[in-house]
């Protein structure tokens, strides 16, 4: 394998900072922003949704032409909007121009999200994909913390603004001259209709049983981590501060949870067990953990909540490249399948379905969280085996057929 495949990796993680570190720069700007955009916060929270809105209309369109056009040139062109989208929001006055720009600073991450399996396929052999898309995980985590954490040291709303475009410029750049669809001498896919890449997707098993782990993945994570910090504050009676220090301990889990949830599975060996094992304990962890006694105990929790709840998700979006039936020549439609699902379970079952039923008691508002999580089961019972035992059968028979 080229040695160019960690620079891939790198420049990746790179494109996908931006649209996290975007959209973490809102909440400690909340103060300014609302009243200067004269804004409820209600408004505010469809701000702070914006790029998943985006997501939402424009994986599966942005997948299906990576696979006829190459990743680079979707992303570099996702960039360009981004740039647009990160610097323009200084400019903005108003609720529906300041959610368009919110909506364009997102796409490069929207669509190299959905073109993982795809860019890195090309450039990884199959038993690592999971640990690659794990740590290219890590990348948007990173970024909102930093935006975070960062942002209200800016003396303005606008030095924010102008920094996080001028961080996407550099950003764009780097991708223009780093990044590359293949390995020189790969051979180049078959050039095929758009409407066939988007077909052969749309019939893969694989690719919706996927997309429902993460809509139920998604959705739980999405309700356990929006809602953390109030139910701590409101149900628990600790200070606010401490609340949100608390709330952080699940994202900062997460990270720990892509990168190395993968390479258990690795070494487990067998991908369904792995998943049902994640199934289980990440639901007994999200209704548990918050309910911990202070101090060590629920840090402990909330970080192996945290873990676990992030610790399937790089598996399915490397799915697509291990599909006979997808690989690399349709992985961009199936990422992009696979990403809308996703995306779609942070709006419909935290808003539509577990806060209307909750109302205002927490426990019944984690125990659906935890519920939502034990869904994830359902579907990995019907995928296809592709765990590192049976990525290595399949090699050796094929290496039998071939001496043949």
């Amino acid at each position: 394998m080229s040695p160019y495949r960690w620079v891939i990796l790198a420049a990746a993680m790179l494109a996908g900072f931006i649209g996290s570190y975007a959209q973490f720069q809102l909440p400690p700007l909340a103060y300014k922003l609302m009243p200067a955009l004269n804004i409820s916060t209600s408004q505010f929270a469809a701000l702070m949704g914006g790029p998943m809105t985006g997501a939402v209309f424009i994986s599966i369109l942005g997948g299906t032409l990576a696979d006829r056009y190459g990743v680079k040139k979707i992303v570099t062109v996702s960039l360009v909007l981004a740039v647009i989208g990160c610097t323009f929001r200084c400019v903005t006055t108003s609720f529906w121009p300041f959610l368009f720009m919110t909506v364009l600073s997102g796409l490069a991450s929207a669509l190299l999200t959905s073109n993982l399996s795809k860019l890195f396929g090309a450039w990884f052999p199959p038993e690592q994909m999971g640990t690659v898309v794990g740590a290219y995980m890590i990348s948007p985590m990173l970024a909102s913390f930093l935006g975070t954490a960062t942002t209200a040291l800016f003396p303005s709303l606008n030095s924010a603004f102008i920094f996080s475009g001028i961080l996407c410029l550099v950003i764009l750049i780097i991708w223009l001259i780093l990044a590359k669809n293949k390995p020189q001498g790969a051979l180049d896919p078959p050039v095929l209709p758009v409407t066939q890449y988007l077909g052969r997707a749309t019939r893969s098993k694989g690719v919706w049983l996927a997309g429902i782990c993460l809509f139920f993945i998604m959705g739980s994570g999405m309700t356990f981590v929006d809602f953390l910090p109030n139910v701590l504050h409101t149900a628990r009676g600790i200070d606010p501060v401490k609340a949100g220090f608390y709330g952080s301990l699940a994202t900062l889990g997460g990270v720990f949870g892509c990168f190395l949830g993968p390479l258990i599975c690795n070494r487990m060996g067998i991908m369904k067990t792995y998943l049902v094992m994640v199934g289980l304990l990440g639901a007994a962890a999200t209704y548990w953990s918050w309910q911990m006694p202070i101090g060590p105990a629920i840090v402990a929790g909330l970080l192996i909540t945290g873990f676990v709840a992030s610790a399937a998700t790089p598996l399915m979006f490397s799915l697509p490249m291990l599909l006979p039936e997808i690989g690399p020549v349709y992985a961009g439609s199936a990422g992009g399948i696979i990403s809308t699902l996703h995306v779609l379970g942070a709006v419909v079952i935290p808003t539509f379905v577990i806060t209307p039923l909750a109302g205002s008691d927490p426990k019944v508002l984690f125990g659906l969280a935890a519920l939502f999580f034990l869904l994830v089961i359902m579907p990995i019972l019907f995928l296809p085996e592709v765990g590192s035992k049976a990525l290595a059968a399949m090699k050796k028979a094929k290496g039998t057929v071939a001496q043949l």
